[in-house]
């Protein structure tokens, strides 16, 4: 049984804003796609979320369920159900203060450092973003550039991000010279 329709928040400047939400033992809605991209609702990454097709889906629900194991999903563990998206280029950008500290490309067409500079326009994206949704003085904002413009992917702490190629004595200084 769908929960809900994730229309609030960041609307159309998220990646996954047409998305639904469901629980994890939910018969979830196929349509006629043959993958859906399905995550975690809630900020604990109890799985990593990607494109399943339904067989895939199926199994790992059904072997999760029945894992004895398993402490951390059950049959209400409310999941986020999205049709998948073409994704050009993923950047994570460092926000301190409303303002990009720094940034790096993590993944180009499914393939990783294919370039290091993360496009002006990405990065006007992230400022604008960041001045829209002050979410915190620092964290990290993953963008996306899809064939609909750039998306925000999520937001994540800034203490449990990976670096990639940002620059992080930039990153360190931007935050000294904030806090300080």
């Amino acid at each position: 049984m769908n929960l809900s329709i994730m229309p609030k928040g960041m609307g159309e400047y998220h990646i996954n804003h047409d998305s639904l939400t469901y629980a994890f033992s939910d018969d979830l809605n196929w349509g006629s796609h043959e993958q859906l991209f399905i995550k975690p609702s809630k900020e604990a990454k109890v799985f990593t979320g990607k494109l399943f097709s339904k067989t895939e889906w199926e199994d790992f629900v059904y072997y999760s369920l029945k894992d004895q194991n398993n402490r951390v999903l059950s049959a209400k563990t409310l999941i986020q159900v999205s049709p998948p998206q073409h994704i050009i280029k993923e950047a994570r950008v460092w926000i301190v203060d409303q303002k990009v500290a720094t940034s790096s490309y993590y993944r180009f067409h499914g393939n990783i450092d294919f370039e290091e500079t993360v496009a002006e326009e990405g990065l006007l994206f992230a400022r604008e973003m960041a001045k829209r949704y002050h979410v915190t003085d620092a964290y990290v904002m993953d963008i996306c550039l899809t064939y609909e413009g750039w998306k925000i992917m999520e937001i994540n702490c800034i203490n449990s991000a990976g670096f990639y190629k940002g620059n992080v004595k930039q990153i360190v200084t931007t935050l000294e010279e904030f806090y300080t």
